[in-house]
């Protein structure tokens, strides 16, 4: 199974927590050839998709059926979720959790997941209770300070909370114009994110959120940022990179 393991990058140890990224390779769909689509609304043959599921529950423990998997549409909208949500637009796309960028749930068993191809997958739970969440923050959810937010749904104290900043296009590889940078400088812009040139501006959005976890409580050693990006298109796919034409990735964290 080609995952992306965020204990090896990150070097800590939680035998309840299981948390990763999918490759693109390996798999039966056409976004390119024989590539590990995970996403139903691309145009991809739906059986390929629910292979590719299958795979990745068999190998993770967690059946699809335990998968809650919202409609993201790139915005900063947080919801709660639970066994009542369980299978929700997993093997077929809902109106349910629709508009929704963000999910935390307090019940084990679940797998909280969403769609990714280069926007930064931020990966929290609580070592104190059951607490454990899943945001899609691409450069407009990070602007609603998606990731503090989140931090903020927590009903404990945030310093009880670990933080993993997932695999997404590095800040050499994505230039962005004036508009985006103003848009984030509200939700707040550490200057080391940003790195202007002739072209824009290369925008690290790992370090972006990593900003906004410790702003909102969370321990800055509690953080972790993995140094792999979608921008290494042999393994990852990358929309910005590809044009568009690619498939999707899964991120996922549970509880067992």
């Amino acid at each position: 199974m080609n995952l992306e393991n965020h204990r090896h990058h990150v070097g800590f140890e939680n035998h309840e927590i299981l948390m990763g990224y999918t490759k693109r390779t390996g798999g039966r769909s056409s976004y390119p050839k024989d590539s590990f689509n995970m996403a139903l609304y691309i145009g991809d043959d739906e059986r390929n998709v629910h292979a590719h599921q299958d795979a990745l529950g068999r190998e993770t423990g967690f059946p699809p059926e335990n998968w809650i998997l919202p409609i993201q549409t790139h915005g900063g909208n947080i919801r709660e979720v639970g066994t009542q949500d369980a299978g929700m637009n997993v093997r077929r796309l809902t109106g349910e959790l629709h508009d929704v960028d963000g999910i935390y749930t307090y019940d084990p068993g679940l797998l909280l997941t969403m769609n990714y191809a280069d926007c930064v997958p931020v990966y929290m739970w609580s070592r104190k209770n059951s607490f454990t969440a899943l945001a899609h923050a691409g450069w407009r959810g990070t602007s609603h300070n998606i990731t503090g937010r989140m931090a903020g749904s927590y009903d404990g104290d945030p310093a009880d909370l670990e933080v993993v900043i997932g695999v997404a296009i590095n800040g050499s590889c994505y230039t962005v114009d004036d508009a985006v940078i103003n848009a984030l400088e509200t939700a707040g812009l550490p200057a080391c994110a940003v790195e202007a040139h002739q072209e824009g501006f290369d925008l690290d959005l790992k370090a972006v959120n990593r900003h906004q976890a410790v702003m909102a409580g969370v321990d800055a050693g509690s953080v972790h940022v993995t140094e792999t990006g979608t921008e290494e298109t042999e393994r990852f796919f990358s929309y910005r990179l590809e044009s568009g034409n690619t498939g999707r990735a899964l991120a996922f964290i549970g509880r067992k």
